[in-house]
């Protein structure tokens, strides 16, 4: 299923600071957006290891969301934690256009 965020490309990079994370609603999930230049990463927001939010952590220039909790790192696209020590995470394609931000979940 596919959500719309926002109206338009232009109103998505302005709400979407670059590299801060973002706890979104689609639908009855909550997902964790985040902007990195013209790229848009969507996960889970519950950490798969222990179910921090992620939307809490920070991001770095690997493109990885760093959990606040116990600092596993994710990498944003393919979900993979970035040394293994737990199961990946859920990740949602996001595309941006002049008719809006949407992410498939």
């Amino acid at each position: 299923m596919t959500f719309k965020i926002l109206d338009s490309k232009q109103k998505a990079e302005a709400y979407f600071e670059d590299g801060a994370p973002k706890l979104i609603r689609a639908g009855e999930k909550e997902i964790c957006l985040v902007r990195k230049g013209n790229e848009y990463f969507a996960f889970d927001n519950a950490c798969p290891h222990m179910g921090a939010m992620l939307h809490q952590g920070n991001t770095n220039h690997f493109h990885e969301i760093v959990c606040p909790l116990h600092t596993y790192r994710f990498n944003m696209k393919s979900g993979e934690e970035s040394n293994k020590r737990c199961r990946s995470m859920k990740t949602y394609y996001v595309h941006a256009n002049e008719a809006g931000l949407f992410i498939d979940c």
